[in-house]
């Protein structure tokens, strides 16, 4: 059950107390000058934002209640906003479990494996980087994993980025696809976004790079990853408070930088484990709070994106159920970018091979049947019931020898590819294998055969050469 419209009016105007008294720290001079100009109240030697009603409603009107997503394509984007729903991949694992069981350090070869497998995965949407490749500490990490996005794949990818000087470095690289600025503002190939730091806080390289993707009209969003009893309120009223009052400023930042810019508002949160203090993402209590979170956002009219991590170590049956779960909530909070659903284990530290290609069974599956029946003079079928009860020859094989039957069967087909629906001897006639060891072996023939549409050797040589090199 969603929550009432008192319920949220609650949450909003309890917001509103807590950006008039407490506001939001903001570290980021150049950003605190830009919200005073459209009238929010600021304390520069406390680096302190105090967004009032009027600065929320006025961004509110000013913010697209959607968006379109391309990736390297000019036709067919993705519509961020609305009913819409998309599977956001990763990201940003520190360690991967191979496909031979071992767990890993992310490396840069991990990275381009599961850009080719997430390519190739009919449920996964959007991609960002499934790993963070651990050991290398040169400069331009963020600008070298937007290359090898943008290379790797011909999907929309949703960008890390570090800062505004990386934020102008993609922008240089879609410029590089599309041939301007102006065609790639059209037509965005990507998302950008940064985190905040709870409680209430928007460092200065996040609010800049938030801004600087608003002005050049890129997709942006400013996540803020709050548990429950650590980082903030142990109550879900009280984080969801939190997480809102630096939704409302980010989205006052994006608005001032340039009326109209897309922004998503980002409901990400989980809570802890208060005997260990280690975060916890897919408890019971967790998903009450991005529940809620996104129908806030959702009740806003903003394009809404949340994740579904699992606390699952391994591909297993804790991993499908906790997975399975909060997709089912997210959805039906009605979320439009869902992160996650590619085997981000382990408080999102950990990816496996296998179990993104389960997770996008899932995701495929949950899909399926969140999409509401039609329900036509057609679709009710009262004179197929009719000759099905009536006609002699119909009596053996019944509605399965009806034209409407065939009519309709592919109307609404969901084929697994992983799952098993066939009869027990016929499972048994192909060796019995396990979930499991069926994922395993789809992955390891995507690995061994998918190619990712490529990009012309100029266009790659010229990303390259705006990200520096690449390992």
């Amino acid at each position: 059950m969603r929550a009432s419209v008192s319920e949220l009016d609650l949450l909003h105007e309890a917001t509103l107390r807590l950006l008039s008294r407490t506001g939001v720290r903001v570290g980021s001079a150049e950003v605190l000058d830009l919200l005073a100009s459209v009238g929010v109240r600021v304390d520069r030697r406390a680096q302190r934002a105090y967004p009032g009603e009027e600065q929320v409603h006025r961004a509110l009107a000013s913010a697209p209640r959607s968006f379109a997503l391309y990736g390297r394509a000019t036709a067919a984007p993705l519509i961020v906003g609305g009913e819409n729903a998309w599977i956001v991949a990763g990201g940003g694992s520190v360690r991967v479990l191979t496909l031979d069981c071992r767990y890993e350090p992310s490396t840069w070869e991990h990275l381009r494996q599961f850009n080719t497998l997430l390519d190739a995965l009919p449920n996964i949407h959007v991609l960002i980087n499934q790993v963070d490749p651990q050991g290398d500490a040169r400069a331009g990490f963020y600008k070298r994993l937007a290359a090898e996005m943008l290379i790797g794949t011909p999907k929309p990818p949703l960008f890390q980025a570090g800062d505004a000087e990386d934020v102008h470095a993609f922008v240089e690289m879609g410029v590089a696809i599309r041939g301007s600025r102006q065609a790639l503002r059209d037509k965005p190939i990507f998302m950008t976004g940064g985190n905040a730091e709870p409680p209430l806080y928007i460092p200065a390289h996040v609010a800049e790079l938030h801004v600087a993707a608003s002005r050049e009209g890129i997709p942006s969003s400013v996540g803020d990853y709050v548990m429950m009893g650590v980082t903030g309120p142990e109550t879900v009223a009280g984080a969801v408070v939190e997480i809102n009052a630096i939704q409302l400023t980010a989205l006052i930042m994006s608005q001032a930088a340039q009326p109209g810019a897309p922004f998503s508002y980002t409901c990400f949160g989980g809570s802890a484990n208060m005997r260990t203090l280690d975060p916890l993402t897919a408890n019971p209590q967790s998903l009450k709070l991005i529940r809620l979170a996104a129908e806030l956002g959702h009740w806003y009219g903003l394009p809404t994106y949340s994740a579904a991590p699992v606390d699952a170590k391994m591909a297993d049956s804790q991993a499908a159920c906790e997975r399975a779960v909060q997709l089912e909530i997210l959805l039906d909070a009605g979320v439009n970018l869902i992160q996650g659903p590619t085997s981000h284990m382990d408080q999102m530290m950990l990816s496996s091979f296998v179990q993104a290609v389960i997770d996008d069974e899932i995701a495929g599956y949950v899909l399926a049947a969140h999409r509401r029946p039609e329900i036509t003079e057609e679709t009710l079928a009262l004179d197929v019931i009719g000759d099905v009860v009536a006609e002699p020859t119909l009596q053996a094989l019944k509605f399965a020898a009806h034209p409407h039957t065939v009519r309709h069967l592919r109307a609404d087909l969901w084929e697994p590819r992983v799952f098993i629906e066939d009869g027990f001897l016929a499972w048994q006639a192909i060796g019995a294998p396990t979930v499991y060891e069926r994922a395993e072996s789809i992955a390891r023939e995507i690995l061994a055969s998918h190619c990712p549409e490529p990009l012309p050797a100029a266009t790659e040589a010229q990303i390259r050469e705006i990200a520096g090199a690449i390992p």
